[in-house]
């Protein structure tokens, strides 16, 4: 479910620039998945982004990184994923008890 999700997102353009390109990084072995936008911009800046960092540590997803205005939660939770198996990581703990989401 998450690669399906996360493939879908593999080539979209999340900025003006034309010569950026949206890559997926699996690493299925240890359940690591990345989208990533690299490249050069054309005022000659390098640009090595990290849009979304996800793992699966003790069989819950832990979102890491989420630089979209996608709400993968909502998404996961809509296809049929407990509320309790998907953990913000990037909010702290304490915060974590407010939302909707399992707090690790």
């Amino acid at each position: 479910m998450i690669l399906e999700m996360l493939n879908d997102m593999e080539g979209i353009k999340y900025s003006n620039e034309p010569e950026l390109e949206t890559k997926l990084v699996l690493d299925k072995e240890n359940r690591r998945y990345m989208v990533t936008t690299t490249g050069w911009k054309k005022n000659g800046e390098y640009i090595h982004n990290c849009l979304i960092h996800i793992e699966i540590i003790n069989e819950k997803l832990w979102f890491h990184r989420n630089m979209t205005d996608i709400d993968f939660g909502k998404k996961l939770v809509y296809k049929g994923v407990p509320p309790t198996d998907i953990v913000v990581g990037f909010v702290t703990p304490k915060m974590r008890e407010f939302s909707d989401y399992a707090v690790a």
